[in-house]
């Protein structure tokens, strides 16, 4: 049990150590973005790569969470996940372009209409490289390498920013630019990816490793995520299409700005729950998972408060920093506040769910949340704008949350306070785990 607590907590902090550096990496792209494309053009960058997104998370059909679950619980081995894996995210990214094609033949001129379709076909060349990391970086997820996890997602972020930078600021590219350098992103991580695979776990592809009972159970499991996670989707990013809808494409730049930084928030929590859907999963003892659960989220809950306090003081700040442009952002922010703050909790929560195989219950949830969210924005975008959608998606987020934690007290008949409170125990395992690691001789 030592064992697994000691390994569960280095993954952990492996994790959150890359997740800064992602942050960081994060931080920078939306400076560079904003300052190089205006408010203007970080709407249209938005709704540009939304169509790729959009495409990515509803066709995955969740054969990236079942890669976790089936490969953690080692009923599949890995040869079988790497080539099953390869030859699904080929076949559905090629479905994925076909369909994006025709969206933009249907639909361009109505609802693309200020957007240089060529800059949309440009978008979708992504889309083979999206299937392909999220595929093949869940192999890692799931055998519990979280160095390698990680790293493939520095690659991206980092390979987008240095190719953004050349594009944007030496050969002056503009919003094309911006685009490619989205695509190049994702053809360096799964580039490392296969590298990795190949060099570290000696994989090699042939067809003969093709698993047809890996596909049925696949979907069988990751359908249910699969819907979870596009109503998830739609719940994140309906505000954005609809300001794209009611105002200006400078109306989604503002937003999108202050959403993207707002988002990092949760970024501690998701270096923890993407050690803990693996953890969850592979243990049977239920005791074990709810002691796990609970001690994250409680100190996810009080990092996160003390954290968003600091942002909602320090906002008119920041968004000097990346572009005086981008000021209104400002406010915009602080209303999301209150719901990212609480989402990054319940994103332990969900991620606990899952791992104990319950993918539906947080699926019923998201469709509550997707109907919720939409209602909302229909009625206050109109009338307040950019803030409107701010406060619908903050509301929906909260509400949310209520909700999960409802159901997560009814799973592990736990009471609210024993994963949502800090205890005067958390904060001495803290202090002593910081003594250890400062008597650690280098």
């Amino acid at each position: 049990m030592a064992e697994k607590k000691n390994s569960f907590l280095s993954n952990s902090i492996m994790t959150l150590t890359r997740q800064v550096v992602s942050i960081v990496i994060g931080l920078v792209l939306i400076v560079v973005l904003a300052r190089g494309l205006g408010q203007e053009g970080q709407g249209y960058y938005t709704l540009i790569t939304y169509l790729p997104l959009m495409l990515m998370t509803f066709l995955n059909l969740g054969l990236n969470t079942s890669t976790i679950y089936f490969v953690s619980r080692k009923e599949i081995n890995l040869k079988e996940a790497f080539v099953t894996n390869i030859v699904t995210a080929v076949v559905l990214a090629f479905i994925s372009v076909l369909i994006g094609i025709a969206v933009i033949l249907i639909l361009g001129d109505s609802k693309f209409e200020h957007v240089e379709s060529g800059l949309l076909y440009l978008s979708l060349c992504a889309l083979p490289f999206m299937f392909l990391m999220i595929f093949l970086q869940t192999i890692f997820q799931g055998i519990q390498n979280f160095k390698l996890y990680n790293t493939v997602l520095v690659i991206q972020q980092f390979g987008t920013l240095f190719s953004l930078i050349l594009l944007l600021f030496v050969f002056h590219q503009g919003l094309e630019g911006a685009i490619l350098s989205f695509v190049i992103g994702y053809f360096l991580s799964v580039l490392y990816s296969i590298v990795m695979l190949f060099k570290v776990y000696q994989l090699d592809f042939s067809m003969r490793h093709f698993s047809w009972r890996y596909i049925k159970q696949s979907f069988s499991y990751g359908l249910k995520s699969h819907i979870s996670n596009m109503m998830t989707f739609l719940n994140y990013r309906l505000g954005v299409l609809l300001l794209g809808f009611f105002l200006s494409p400078a109306a989604v730049g503002i937003y999108a700005v202050a959403v993207n930084l707002g988002e990092k928030i949760s970024v501690f929590s998701q270096s923890f729950s993407q050690v803990l859907l693996p953890r969850i999963a592979s243990s049977n003892v239920e005791e074990d998972r709810n002691r796990v659960t609970a001690l994250l989220s409680r100190f996810i809950m009080a990092f996160v408060v003390c954290l968003s306090l600091g942002i909602y003081f320090l906002a008119d700040l920041i968004f000097y920093l990346v572009d005086p442009e981008f000021s209104a952002s400002a406010d915009v922010l602080r209303l999301l506040l209150p719901g990212l703050t609480v989402l990054a909790v319940e994103k332990i929560l969900s991620n606990d769910l899952a791992g104990r195989g319950r993918p539906e219950l947080n699926m019923y949830v998201s469709f509550v949340n997707v109907a919720l969210t939409a209602i909302l924005n229909l009625m206050l975008i109109p009338a307040y704008g950019v803030q409107g959608a701010a406060v619908a998606t903050s509301v929906t987020y909260i509400i949310s949350f209520m909700i999960k934690v409802l159901i997560f007290k009814k799973v592990t008949r736990q009471p609210a306070q024993q994963f949502l409170i800090i205890k005067g125990s958390d904060i001495r395992m803290v202090m002593d785990l910081a003594k250890k690691i400062r008597r650690k001789p280098a």
